[in-house]
């Protein structure tokens, strides 16, 4: 009997640790630095993500970093050494050097267990997005999908895995090197907020600017309407520190598509320290990027 393969994850997923402890999943977590101290993105576990948003509100500006390259190793040799094919269904490479940190360790593996079977698939998207990927890739497996059908399955999914944001602010964006300070100023003054997205190459894209917060958050509700499949599926809302608004959206996610599952979960303090608090975001299946 073939063994059942390894899905590998990474925590740019944002799902709850809940869900991740229920999908059978080898877990890679990445590193972050807040107020002197370093940390892990570990789902929450052990730094929960209300204390990271209370630190940056305090004045805290996180960094971040890639997975370790240790970590990348041990998850891939220990796939091969209990013969299992290993999948990792990574972070976008358009927003971190992590995938292809792992492409080149995955080579390193190979020459080490010349017979395993090591795949890595960039799943050009980050946050709720990928974590849609990553949650239906699972239960895909649990039904008893082979690697190359996931494999064949997520490299067309992800194209169909939109997801969208919108923010409180711009300062994160600023701090980040995204936008000028000039744009960050000009869009406070005018409570301008971007709605975002990642695009095919899995890049940060603006999708369009409207004035004020409810109209953002409408704004989620309308583009969701343009572009999701019939009929609804999984629906994920995500939010950085800020359930009362993502609260909202849940309900017109749930009045105007009563989508099969809603998934309400936190973003994580890698995605959260590049967003900053306030992020609401909606992830679904629908037309392609």
């Amino acid at each position: 009997m073939t063994a059942r393969p390894m899905l590998i994850i990474d925590s740019c997923s944002d799902l709850t640790a809940e869900i991740v402890a229920s999908l059978d999943v080898y877990e890679l977590h990445f590193p972050f630095t807040i107020a002197g101290q370093d940390r892990e993105d570990d789902f929450g576990r052990t730094f929960p993500h209300r204390s990271f948003y209370d630190a940056m509100r305090a004045g805290g500006e996180p960094t971040t970093a890639q997975i370790p390259r240790a970590a990348l190793l041990e998850a891939f040799r220990s796939a091969a050494r209990e013969g299992r094919t290993a999948i990792y269904l990574g972070f976008t490479s358009g927003l971190s050097g992590t995938f292809d940190s792992a492409y080149l360790i995955r080579e390193a593996v190979l020459e080490e267990f010349p017979d395993a079977d090591i795949r890595v698939l960039d799943t050009l998207s980050a946050s709720i997005a990928e974590g849609l990927v990553v949650y239906e890739a699972a239960r895909m497996l649990a039904e008893g999908a082979s690697a190359d059908e996931l494999v064949a399955w997520a490299e067309t999914a992800r194209m169909r895995a939109n997801g969208y944001f919108t923010l409180d602010n711009l300062e994160s964006l600023k701090r980040g090197g995204r936008i000028s300070d000039a744009a960050a100023v000009a869009g406070a003054m005018l409570d301008i907020k971007p709605i975002l997205l990642l695009d095919r190459e899995g890049k940060l894209s603006l999708k369009r600017s409207v004035r004020g917060r409810k109209k953002s958050l409408s704004a989620l509700i309308d583009i969701m309407a343009e572009r999701i499949e019939l009929p609804v599926g999984t629906v994920i809302v995500g939010h950085a520190d800020a359930p009362e608004d993502a609260e909202k959206v849940r309900a017109m996610v749930e009045e105007r598509f009563s989508p099969s599952e809603v998934l309400f979960l936190e973003i994580g303090p890698v995605i959260g320290a590049h967003v900053g608090p306030g992020m609401v975001a909606v992830s679904f299946w629908g037309d392609e990027r």
